[in-house]
């Protein structure tokens, strides 16, 4: 299992969601499929598979059961081609073709054109046009039938095909041997042309779905000048290869990944993190693909090519979350499972229910209401429920820089009582700066901070690294000590121009026997002695975030309890509590420390999220319920947390939280929608109130309800767009 290969597939010819629980029914008896799964929304399938596995007799399986799966390969050409696509597709014309058919059918069964011709004429041209749709039209119907008898499997066209077929072949019966009986031959073309319209319908509001990921499909350029020997030459996107130089000019888009080799410029890269704010960049860094350079002229060093780059991984990311069911789709996947089956018995019961008690027009009435329940019963309503609101909020929130790993995810954050931070890197900075100091009187200024930072800038401490900055920014001309020793857990000693420098916490200066001037700020406190004599402190702390007590607050307004762990002091701990408007948190802390508050958390029943930089937190973040990582550019370890936020965007915290409810509350309605119309508009097709209201459904209406439905739960999933 660990020596499995992940192969994506798109999957052609799904209808419904049982499709995608026969494929993976299907695909795991395969020998070397170890897991499968399928995803009727997206038409893809994933599996994990050893060497055994064998492509062709994967392929021939799936022909065999009425679908075509495409490679990876083509996966990635036809996303990039489906945008493309005009409006009205051949699926549209069909169906107009169709409906024209039915209308100038039943105007010659029972409409103005009747009078033109005799009763046998009529239906002989009614047979004949019935016909041409349902071979150049309904082959999909009637192959999917087939498919029913000779392999047992059943989805959605099953019932359109078995209800066609009905009419098709009882009103040739009719026509035959009952000359003057009224025949069902323009319902035909009417079903037909209503289905394909119900299923245009769909795609249309599934594409619109999907725009968010495709989106950033789009953030890829075609062309890119590449230098060669000084001269650039116009070079598709998808033959430059990792080493290659390409030339950036203002308001050129970053066709790949790579590093800045000569130039300097802003790059504006909220398309991939949502931060609108510009970027500097000069020689060494890194550059994204699908950013946008503002204004100088920049040399880019290729890193990455097209299929390996950070937009890449991101879209990878989140097609993978989509496959991931959450728990609540199981339900819906269990009906979904039997509904078909149970329709087709359903269908036959009302059958025999109308021609045993209704002695009038018995035949016609049970005909009719049993090709009605085949046609307006819909499991494609009960299976795009959840998938069609988890791919809708996966997508979207990757375009604001969280990515979500899936259903499971999301149903899980919807049930988290307490969210546990880490401080450091998550509600700070984690860029320590120096936020205040004092020097002896008895020092010049100016030589406190040349001997000081001679010192601390040999030092790889981050308090060290911090004072050195903070020294540099003042044009300050350092030197080299004669002599530098680190000393573990207290400072460093030095010698420097012939004078014994300190520097670090109060207990080395005490236990050097040097009289100190503690300092009562709050930060980490960095005292100087220079000569056995107190010199000056340093107070350094790591800055809130900007976003960090806003997040507080809207967690706490959604009701979520709030708790902040950190291996500082209680004294910088509380202040920084306060400022956030934290009342829970718990201070000097030790990594290992932070797993065992989260278990005991969860031992009094709590359901815990934890939130931190995946790095010193990954014992905590592994023992959380539901964990989440901040993290930095394309240094994104996106599958090592549940929640993974791009450049440490804390406002996204909250954002995920409001996301995930929301979502959860459009999928319970989402299924209720379709529980609901299948309960309402199978009875009603049935004919159980005719007796009493004469209300029933024709299988003309009955068809067009049941494309609706579909569009109805994909309408009501399409309101996330919107409100996230």
């Amino acid at each position: 299992m660990n020596n499995s290969k992940i192969k994506t597939y798109k999957i052609e010819g799904m209808t419904c969601a049982s499709c995608s629980q026969i494929i993976e029914e299907n695909v795991r008896k395969l020998s070397g499929v170890d897991s499968v799964q399928v995803n009727f929304v997206t038409e893809k399938a994933e599996l994990a598979v050893g060497d055994s596995f064998q492509e062709e007799i994967f392929s021939e399986m799936l022909n065999k059961l009425g679908y075509r799966a495409l490679s990876s390969e083509k996966v990635k050409e036809v996303e990039r081609a489906f945008a493309d696509k005009s409006f009205f597709n051949i699926q549209f014309f069909q169906s107009a073709l169709s409906l024209l058919v039915g209308i100038f059918s039943m105007a010659l069964a029972m409409g103005p054109f009747s009078k033109y011709a005799d009763h046998q004429t009529n239906n002989s041209i009614q047979f004949v046009l019935s016909t041409l749709i349902l071979l150049l039209f309904g082959k999909v119907y009637v192959k999917s039938v087939y498919h029913f008898f000779t392999t047992r499997y059943s989805n959605m066209n099953t019932l359109i095909g078995l209800g066609v077929l009905a009419a098709y072949f009882y009103s040739l019966i009719l026509m035959f041997f009952s000359v003057h009986a009224h025949v069902y031959f323009e319902t035909i073309p009417f079903i037909i042309g209503f289905t394909l319209f119900g299923h245009f319908l769909e795609e249309k509001a599934k594409t619109k779905a999907k725009s968010s990921l495709s989106s950033l499909y789009k953030m890829q350029i075609k062309f890119a000048s590449k230098v060669v020997e000084g001269v650039e030459v116009n070079t598709p996107v998808i033959d430059l290869k990792v080493g290659n130089t390409i030339r950036l000019r203002p308001g050129d888009k970053i066709p790949l990944d790579g590093i800045v080799s000569e130039g300097s410029s802003h790059t504006d890269e909220s398309m991939i993190t949502g931060e609108s704010s510009a970027v500097s960049k000069k020689i060494g860094d890194n550059v994204f693909a699908g950013s946008l350079n503002l204004e100088g002229s920049l040399l880019i060093k290729v890193q990455k090519e097209i299929h390996q780059g950070f937009i890449s991984d991101v879209v990878a990311y989140v097609e993978k979350a989509q496959l991931r069911k959450a728990p609540i789709q199981k339900y819906a996947d269990k009906i979904v499972q039997y509904f078909v089956p149970t329709i087709i018995i359903i269908s036959l019961f009302t059958f025999l229910i109308w021609m045993i008690f209704n002695p009038n027009e018995k035949t016609y009435q049970a005909f009719s209401h049993m090709i009605a329940v085949l046609l307006i019963a819909c499991p494609c309503a009960l299976g795009l429920a959840v998938p069609m609101a988890v791919m809708i909020t996966t997508a979207e929130a990757s375009k604001s820089g969280l990515l979500i790993g899936g259903g499971e995810v999301i149903e899980r954050a919807s049930t988290i009582d307490i969210i546990v931070f880490d401080k450091t890197g998550t509600l700070t900075e984690g860029h320590p700066n120096v936020i205040d100091y004092e020097s002896s009187p008895s020092i010049d200024e100016s030589e406190f901070f040349r001997v000081v930072g001679s010192i601390t800038r040999y030092s790889s401490h981050p308090l060290s690294h911090s004072i050195t900055q903070f020294i540099e920014a003042r044009k300050i001309k350092l030197g080299d000590p004669d002599k530098f020793k680190n000393i573990p857990g207290y400072g460093v000693e030095s010698f420097f121009e012939g004078k014994r420098v300190l520097v670090g916490n109060a207990e080395f200066l005490k236990r050097e026997k040097i009289e100190i001037c503690e300092s009562e700020k709050v930060g980490s406190l960095v005292y100087i002695s220079i000569d056995q004599s107190f010199a000056g402190v340093f107070v350094i702390a790591d800055p809130l975030k900007k976003e960090a007590k806003e997040t507080i607050a809207s967690l706490k307004r959604q009701g979520i309890e709030v708790w902040m762990l950190t291996g500082d002091n209680q004294k910088i701990a509380r202040k920084i509590a306060t400022e956030l408007g934290i009342v829970n948190f718990k201070d000097s802390v030790l990594p290992v420390e932070k797993a065992d508050f989260i278990l005991a958390l969860q031992e009094n029943g709590k359901k815990v999220a934890m939130i931190g930089d995946g790095i010193n937190d990954a014992p905590a973040l592994s023992s959380a319920n539901l964990s989440m990582a901040m993290s930095s550019g394309s240094d994104v370890a996106i599958e090592a947390s549940d929640v993974s936020i791009l450049e440490g965007k804390i406002a996204c915290v909250a954002q995920f939280f409001e996301r995930s409810n929301k979502t959860m509350r459009v999928i319970k309605q989402n299924l209720f929608l379709s529980f609901f119309y299948n309960l309402l508009c199978i009875p009603l097709a049935a004919g159980l109130l005719y007796p009493l209201f004469q209300i029933s459904l024709t299988p003309m209406w009955a068809s067009l309800a049941m494309g609706l439905s579909s569009l109805s739960v994909i309408l009501s999933s399409l309101r996330l767009k919107k409100s996230l």
